[in-house]
């Protein structure tokens, strides 16, 4: 989940303006990727050494809310590498299943854990440990001891009972679209 941007480039003479006052003001230490292979995907979000943007990657910088920044965004890429991100970025996908187009309006739809209305240190402290763990594609979800934890903390956060998580993560792992395997 812990990534270094891996190229710099310097904008155009002509474009340097609007770089400066539009482009910059949109990096984040926060991605989710706008376009995944469900089928080889491990890490639909993303968390920078430092604020960047990227082609295939929606910056994601929440409001300032007495918290710190960096830390809703440490706790929301958790969330987002979780069994419950998961299933929102399936779930708001269209037309191409195995390799979806994700557009801003869609990722904006997915409800994220308010760090005015719950406590989102586990997720922080969780994303801190294996953030530079590596994580096993969806297709291997139930078996990837990384996953466990965090939904572990996802389950802690939002109240919700693991066991419930796991079944979820079972189920999803059979999904024909991340699978990439014939329904039975």
């Amino acid at each position: 989940m812990l990534a270094n941007p891996e190229l710099r480039l310097k904008p155009k003479p002509h474009k340097r303006v609007y770089v400066s006052s539009k482009l910059h003001r949109r990096a984040s230490n926060l991605l989710v990727g706008s376009r995944i292979d469900t089928t080889n995907v491990r890490s639909p979000a993303i968390f920078t050494t430092e604020p960047c943007l990227g082609r295939a990657w929606a910056p994601i910088t929440p409001l300032n809310q007495g918290i710190e920044l960096i830390d809703i965004q440490k706790a929301w890429c958790a969330y987002l590498n979780s069994i419950c991100g998961t299933l929102f970025l399936l779930n708001i996908r269209a037309r191409k299943l195995t390799y979806p187009q994700y557009s801003l309006d869609l990722l904006r739809s997915i409800p994220l854990p308010d760090p005015a209305k719950c406590d989102i240190t586990p997720l922080v402290r969780v994303f801190d440990e294996v953030c530079e763990q590596e994580l096993q594609p969806w297709a291997q979800m139930d078996t990837d001891p990384v996953r466990h934890r965090i939904d572990d903390a996802v389950a802690e956060v939002l109240g919700l009972d693991p066991a419930e998580m796991a079944d979820w993560r079972r189920r999803i792992v059979n999904e024909p679209t991340v699978s990439n395997k014939p329904a039975e």
